[in-house]
C-alpha cells in the first residue's frame, strides 16, 4: 500500500477497487499538489476518514464491504467529519442516488485528468469559502 505524501495541501482519501484507477486518480492528484492516501473498500475507508480526518473522499460506488453511497451516508453522519467533502466518481449513472445520500459532488468515468483536479478544486474552494462565513456545506 502506498503512503500518503503530506506537503501541507489538502488530504485526499481515495477509495478505488480498480488499481489501475486508483493508481491514475493518485498520480493526478499528486501531480496537482494534493496528499493522496487510499483504501481498497468502504469499512476500511471509513475508519481511515476517521483517524486521518481528509479534506475530501473519492469513492467509487461498487466498493468492497460497504459501497460508495453507503460510505457516503456515513461520513455525512459522523460529526466527528464533519465538513469532510464526498465525491462519487462512477461509472454509473447515479448522480441522483449520490445526491441523495450527500454526496457535495459526483463525476462519472471515464478518468478524465483535467475534469478530476478541476471538480475536486472547485469543492474544497466551495467548503472552504462556506467554512470562512459560518456556513455548513
Amino acid at each position: 500500500m502506498a503512503e500518503a505524501t503530506h506537503t501541507g495541501s489538502a488530504i485526499i482519501l481515495v477509495v478505488e477497487r480498480d488499481p489501475h484507477i486508483r493508481d491514475l486518480e493518485t498520480y493526478f492528484l499528486k501531480e496537482a499538489g494534493f496528499s493522496v492516501e487510499f483504501a481498497a473498500d468502504g469499512f476500511a475507508a471509513l475508519e481511515q476518514a476517521q483517524r486521518i480526518r481528509p479534506d475530501i473522499v473519492i469513492t467509487e460506488v461498487l466498493v468492497p464491504k460497504m459501497d460508495g453511497l453507503s460510505l457516503c451516508r456515513r461520513i455525512k453522519a459522523d460529526s466527528n467529519l464533519q465538513g469532510t467533502v464526498v465525491l462519487i466518481f462512477s461509472i454509473l449513472a447515479v448522480q441522483a442516488r449520490a445526491d441523495e445520500a450527500g454526496a457535495d459532488a459526483f463525476l462519472m468515468k471515464p478518468l478524465a485528468e483535467q475534469r478530476l483536479v478541476d471538480t475536486v478544486r472547485e469543492v474544497l474552494a466551495t467548503r472552504r469559502t462556506s467554512a470562512s462565513t459560518g456556513d455548513t456545506p
